[in-house]
C-alpha cells in the first residue's frame, strides 16, 4: 500500500469513529437562592438557629436581571459550606402569596438539604424557637451517597422545605465517583 493509500485509509477510520457526544463543563452547584417574606426573620432561622454564617448583606437593582422592571432586592449571603452560598432574597413587598405551601410531593416544589454535624442539637435548638420537624427523624439505608446519612424535613419561615443532614462520616462513597 503506497502512502496516499495509507493517508486515505487513515482518514477514513477516523471519520467512521463514532464522536463523543458534547458535555458541557459542569462544576457544581455555586448557591441557591430563596426569595422570602422578611429577611431578618428568614435570618433568623438560618444563621441564628442552623449556624450559617452571613458574609454579605446588600441592597442590589436587580430589575433588568430578573426581568422585573425597577425590582430591588435585600440580599443576604450565607456560607452554606464547601464554597455554596444560600442567597436569601427580599424584595421588600413583605407579600407571601397567602396560599399554603405545597407538601414535598407537590409537583414543582423543591428542597434545600443542608448538611449538619449535629443532628439532634440542629432539632434541639429548632424545637426551642417552635420549628418541628414535617416527618420522622430517618436513618436512611439506600446505600451509595445516602449510607450514613441520618435526615429530617422542617419548614422555614417562609414555608420552603430544608432537609437537614448529619452523615456519620464526612468522605463520599467510593461509589459515588463511579
Amino acid at each position: 500500500m503506497g502512502p496516499a493509500e495509507r493517508h486515505e485509509g487513515a482518514a477514513a477510520s477516523v471519520a467512521q469513529a463514532p464522536r463523543a457526544p458534547w458535555r458541557p463543563r459542569l462544576r457544581g452547584i455555586h448557591h441557591v437562592g430563596i426569595t422570602v417574606a422578611d429577611l431578618d426573620r428568614s435570618l433568623r432561622f438560618y444563621r441564628d438557629l442552623l449556624g450559617m454564617r452571613l458574609f454579605g448583606l446588600s441592597v442590589e437593582a436587580v430589575g433588568a436581571i430578573v426581568g422585573v422592571p425597577g425590582a430591588s432586592a435585600r440580599i443576604a449571603d450565607l456560607d452554606a459550606g464547601n464554597g455554596q452560598l444560600l442567597e436569601l432574597i427580599d424584595y421588600g413587598n413583605g407579600a407571601a402569596s397567602g396560599a399554603a405551601p405545597g407538601g414535598p410531593d407537590t409537583v414543582g416544589s423543591c428542597h434545600v438539604s443542608i448538611q449538619v454535624d449535629d443532628l439532634s442539637d440542629a432539632l434541639g435548638r429548632l424545637a426551642g424557637a417552635g420549628q418541628e420537624p414535617m416527618g420522622e427523624v430517618t436513618e436512611l439505608s439506600l446505600g451509595g451517597v445516602w449510607e450514613g446519612c441520618t435526615i429530617a424535613y422542617v419548614r422555614d419561615p417562609d414555608g420552603v422545605v430544608v432537609e437537614l443532614l448529619e452523615r456519620s462520616h464526612l468522605d463520599v462513597p467510593e461509589s459515588f465517583h463511579g
